[in-house]
């Protein structure tokens, strides 16, 4: 399992912050401690050797924001990716493709509010009895904005220009 390419959502409160003049969108890839809706549970620390290694003040980073898990559509290379007392944070400056500009337009319209990420298990703990999986440390290859998320634990929080 450790090198299996896996998906996890975020649904709700992924989105923090959308600048549509800049592109910029700011908000969370992933949350900790909560038990998603396929039974996992992402414990703090489990992105910091990841980030550390391939995040965006790394020597190679390769950490990419893609559009609904599509390598042929990346969206950025978040310029800002860290864990926080509530998650995987982060901030993307979203490239001025077509479907970039559609993405900043989809979040705008608040119809896209979700987020994934795509990762390999590289250390976990199986509860057999509440059947809850533990994700100690993840090799994170990637964060996607996407239509439905599996995590319903946080809130979304606004946009600029709201007031």
């Amino acid at each position: 399992m450790k090198d299996s390419y896996l998906i996890k959502d975020l649904s709700e409160g992924a989105v923090k912050d959308v600048d549509i003049i800049k592109g910029i969108v700011t908000g969370y890839f992933s949350v900790f401690g909560n038990k998603d809706s396929d039974g996992d549970i992402i414990m703090p620390g489990a992105f910091k050797k990841t980030i550390k290694e391939n995040g965006p003040e790394s020597e190679h980073p390769r950490i990419l924001h893609l559009y609904m898990h599509d390598s042929w559509k990346p969206l950025a290379k978040p310029t800002i990716l860290k864990e926080d007392k509530k998650g995987l944070y982060f901030e993307s400056s979203i490239s001025n493709t077509t479907y970039g500009k559609d993405a900043i337009q989809l979040y705008a319209d608040k119809v896209l509010t979700e987020h994934s990420i795509g990762y390999n298990i590289i250390k976990r703990e199986v509860d057999g009895e509440t059947e809850t999986q533990n994700l100690i440390e993840l090799k994170l290859l990637e964060g996607s904005t996407v239509s439905w998320g599996a995590n319903m634990e946080a809130l979304i929080t606004g946009m600029k220009g709201e007031g």
